[in-house]
């Protein structure tokens, strides 16, 4: 059990230090407190990859390094839960939803509005 414990907080952490890289990429049109931020947190997960990737067993960790581990993982989820709440106050609704959101748009009565660019859409409400 304690290795397929381990197998899977590897492959987690794999998972989420790509996702950390993509998010790091992506800050890149964000100021330059986000950037660092989503830097930080890439960092961390590296820094617990590399405390946890050669270990075969739990027992071989010190208490030192699952605290620290523990620890850093926290900091990455508090500083993507910042990243979050940034992003969700700074940035324009439309650059979230995109373009395929017809049913947000609204037009005057008396303005006919050609519904052959919506065919296929499927909308919300």
């Amino acid at each position: 059990v304690e290795a397929r414990t381990l197998t899977m907080l590897r492959g987690l952490l794999h998972q989420l230090h790509a996702a950390c890289s993509h998010l790091a990429a992506g800050a890149r049109a964000f100021p330059s407190s986000v950037q660092e931020t989503a830097g930080h947190v890439r960092h961390g997960v590296e820094g617990v990859q590399a405390s946890l990737g050669s270990a075969r067993s739990f027992r071989e960790l010190s208490g030192l390094v699952l605290a620290q581990s523990r620890d850093s993982v926290t900091r990455a989820q508090l500083s993507l839960e910042g990243l979050l709440e940034h992003v969700g106050q700074h940035t324009p609704l439309p650059w979230l939803v995109g373009p395929f959101a017809p049913a947000l748009v609204e037009y005057p009565e008396d303005v006919p509005v050609e519904m052959s660019k919506w065919e296929g859409c499927v909308t919300v409400g």
